[in-house]
């Protein structure tokens, strides 16, 4: 297996929009936003997507995020966001990290890999604060991140955050 992520690009392609369309509008909190759209439209959202990660048009509340490919070998896996820095949303709900595996995949021990590579990117992109969030009715979202070595730091009665 050769693992590693991709940056969005303007130029992503329609294996890319496929693979959007079968991840859920939100899946297990992670908000697809491009679910749903026509092709035409996921082009706008790529021009988007880039001009937030540069941290530019940016909706009110929100923060710049790189959103990352997840492929093995050459074929497309997942969806990753990184969010540049935490506001007081992002602390509370999702943390600087989320991610999606194609439907088509899971269940073949691509998640830990995934969330890997990710903290690894999050590192390399000097972001000081790596933080995750996860409902308490996610418990296999609670052992990825455990297992990719995120140390629990807060319980609620609704969520598990860990820090990396």
């Amino acid at each position: 297996m050769a693992l590693y992520l991709k940056q969005l690009s303007l130029s992503d392609s329609l294996e890319t929009y496929e693979m959007l369309q079968r991840i859920g509008e939100n899946e297990n909190e992670f908000k697809n936003t491009a679910h749903g759209l026509t092709e035409d439209e996921f082009k706008i959202w790529l021009v988007q997507q880039d001009e937030w990660s540069k941290g530019l048009n940016l909706p009110n509340g929100y923060v710049p995020q790189t959103i990352y490919w997840f492929y093995d070998n050459d074929q497309i896996v997942g969806i990753g966001k990184i969010r540049h820095r935490l506001n007081d949303n992002s602390r509370y709900i999702g943390g600087n990290v989320g991610y999606a595996i194609d439907p088509v995949f899971r269940g073949k021990g691509y998640a830990t890999k995934f969330l890997v590579l990710l903290i690894e990117q999050a590192r390399q992109n000097e972001i000081e604060e790596i933080l995750l969030t996860v409902e308490r009715f996610n418990p296999a979202s609670k052992r990825v991140i455990e297992k990719a070595g995120g140390i629990l730091i807060k319980e609620t009665s609704d969520r598990w955050y860990f820090n990396f």
